[in-house]
């Protein structure tokens, strides 16, 4: 008799620093690691599709090592972050910038560094060619004028100089760079604030130009 097969979806996640949640297969615990574009974290979940919130996430290691992760629960905010409850403590999943523990399960409350912005591999492969350096991605508004290379701040934000886009509010246009082929072009909308309506962009990928790994 064959069984049903349930179909998934893998998503890796960005911590409120910009650092990439990611597994350190010495200690075989959570870690986390500077976003590289180009670069697939160490760790993923995977969770059911269609993609529900509440769910419990099965975290996978690219390196299979037997120290089981606790149970998780991926709860939702708003725009498109989670956070990780621990079902059997109450407390949260959270990745802090410094001590010997940088990510662990200890934190009381949800609060800016139990925050986490998931993305899939089409995210991913499109963060990576955004921050590329030599205009992996050209984005060109409607006068032809193209933003400079952005750089990756706290709050999960990319930085074009003055201008502050939130990759939370922009998961489709970052999944449609991501899928674009090497020397082709397409419209995208960019949502630089809660609130306010998109701004019109055409994407331009470099035909030469091929993450290392995403």
């Amino acid at each position: 008799m064959m069984t049903e097969t349930i179909p998934t979806l893998r998503l890796w996640f960005m911590d409120w620093h910009g650092w990439m949640l990611d597994h350190n297969p010495l200690t075989d615990t959570f870690s986390h690691n500077p976003f590289q574009p180009g670069r697939l974290p160490g760790l993923n979940a995977v969770v059911p599709v269609p993609f529900q919130l509440p769910c419990h996430p099965v975290m996978e290691k690219r390196i299979s090592m037997p120290r089981p992760f606790p149970e998780l629960e991926m709860q939702e905010l708003s725009h498109n972050q989670v956070i990780f409850l621990v079902p059997k403590t109450g407390t949260y999943l959270r990745s802090v910038p410094s001590g010997q523990n940088r990510v662990d399960y200890a934190a009381p409350a949800p609060q800016a560094w139990e925050t986490f912005f998931p993305m899939t591999i089409e995210m991913l492969r499109g963060l990576s060619l955004i921050l590329t350096a030599h205009h992996a991605i050209r984005l060109e508004n409607e006068a032809q004028d193209l933003l400079p290379l952005p750089t990756l701040h706290e709050g999960f934000i990319l930085r074009f100089e003055d201008k502050d886009l939130p990759l939370f509010l922009n998961t489709a246009a970052l999944k449609q760079i991501g899928q674009l082929m090497p020397g082709n072009s397409a419209p995208v909308s960019l949502t630089w604030q809660i609130d306010t309506p998109p701004v019109s962009f055409v994407a331009h990928r470099e035909a030469a130009t091929e993450p290392a790994t995403v």
